[in-house]
């Protein structure tokens, strides 16, 4: 990597990465009487430390609040189905990423840019298998 200029930490990364699911809620959804208890219970087994649960008037979001933590959300999703009528789609963030995240953030762009120019390591045998999205994406996402 010392080609063309010096060398330098990376301090964080802007790549938009997949941090959770959101929910769409319909306004007759929207107007149940006990739908901020209907979503608590069914969130209440995802670990609060590590998960951010927003419920607005259009949706309900549920964020992994670092990276590594959204494979186990989409093993979560299909096993806990949601009571709303829309299939959960992705949340993207382009952070930027830095410290735990950052690891993270610039694996999933080298996963998703294999044939980028910066896509090149000389020394592939340090590196573990990566575990790849579509591995782990269940059929309703």
């Amino acid at each position: 990597m010392n080609k063309h200029g010096t060398v330098t930490g990376l301090q964080q990364v802007d790549h938009s990465c997949p941090t959770g699911l959101q929910w769409e809620i319909s306004p007759l959804e929207y107007s149940r009487p006990n739908l901020k208890a209907e979503a608590h219970e069914w969130t209440s087994s995802l670990p609060p430390d590590k998960y951010e649960v927003t419920l607005t008037y259009a949706h309900i979001a549920i964020s992994a609040k670092i990276l590594t933590d959204v494979p186990a959300l989409l093993t979560w999703s299909p096993q806990n189905p949601s009571t709303f009528a829309s299939s959960p789609t992705f949340i993207y963030s382009t952070g930027p990423w830095t410290k735990v995240n950052l690891v993270t953030a610039v694996k999933f762009f080298f996963q998703r840019n294999a044939y980028h120019p910066f896509a090149q390591c000389s020394h592939p045998q340090k590196h573990s298998d990566p575990v790849w999205l579509t591995e782990i994406l269940p059929e309703s996402v």
